[in-house]
């Protein structure tokens, strides 16, 4: 299997090529593209990311090929994490970032749909998560694009469970649906704990979810993330965090990233070891039961 990673010069997508390669889930004749944008930093920045990765990994790296023009596109896994991100300047909403991402997500899918083998499986990451999805979707068929908004979302809600009940997140079965951001939908209902019997699964969910219902889940996340802005962007960022885990597990899933992506680290690390996961079960061929 060839894998190939459409904004390789981004931070989440040079962390996923350095796992790609550090895990090995990639033969030596196989073949790991890194496509960046010849405009951009990318165009001079991934020659030598390429060349650094070859210098950390030479007894185990594949072969590592440099693509600026998405016609050049090819290979059997495509993660799309090309496009533009948020920031204060171009407001916070991903809706924001629509008109700038929307014609490169039709550009990729496009030339992948003209010169690929028609075979195909691509990951979304990009904001927005949804459109993305529908637009490579347009072009390959739905059966063969899979978003990982509500695949990070799910991994996020059941690490809140597990912190709120002391244990660890592989215990924890649960999934959020819904669009990625504040229009999530957390399904309690889905959620079981390993060795947890109905009473006390009752009972715990209950006390964590603090007396807050999922009905009034949307307008309780504007509000909180609103009372926020002010407080992120004057760097408050260590009362912010205070404030997000006086919130039960649901609504800290929705707005805690908020605070992480504007305090200046963003959400690199999570986003893209969670998108490992699902790369890695794809490559090993693993069954695996996802909200995507």
């Amino acid at each position: 299997m060839d894998i190939t990673i459409i904004g390789a010069g981004g931070a989440i997508g040079r962390e996923i090529a350095q796992s790609i390669i550090s895990e090995q889930l990639l033969r030596h004749d196989q073949t790991l593209t890194l496509v960046g944008n010849p405009e951009g930093q990318s165009g001079r920045s991934l020659y030598g990311f390429a060349v650094d990765l070859m210098d950390a990994y030479a007894e185990i790296v594949p072969k590592v090929k440099i693509v600026f023009s998405p016609d050049e596109i090819r290979g059997d896994l495509i993660v799309m994490a090309g496009g533009s991100t948020l920031n204060s300047e171009n407001s916070i909403s991903r809706d924001s970032v629509s008109h700038i991402n929307f014609p490169i997500f039709q550009t990729y899918a496009q030339a992948i749909y003209q010169n690929g083998h028609g075979h195909e499986i691509v990951i979304c990451i990009s904001n927005p998560n949804e459109l993305a999805v529908a637009t490579f979707a347009h072009y390959l068929g739905r059966k063969r694009v899979i978003g990982m908004g509500a695949f990070l979302d799910s991994l996020r809600f059941r690490q809140e469970i597990a912190h709120d009940l002391g244990i660890r997140r592989q215990r924890i079965h649960g999934f959020m649906v819904g669009e990625h951001g504040v229009n999530m939908v957390p399904l309690w209902s889905s959620v079981h704990i390993y060795g947890f019997s109905e009473l006390e699964l009752n009972d715990a969910i209950h006390q964590i979810r603090k007396g807050y219902q999922t009905s009034e889940f949307p307008e309780i996340v504007r509000t909180i993330i609103d009372e926020l802005k002010d407080m992120v962007f004057k760097g408050y960022v260590k009362e912010a965090y205070e404030k997000i885990s006086q919130y039960p597990p649901d609504i800290r899933v929705a707005v805690k990233p908020f605070v992480t992506h504007f305090s200046g680290s963003k959400t690199v690390m999570g986003t893209a070891r969670s998108a490992m996961d699902l790369i890695r079960t794809i490559t090993m061929g693993n069954d695996s039961l996802i909200s995507g």
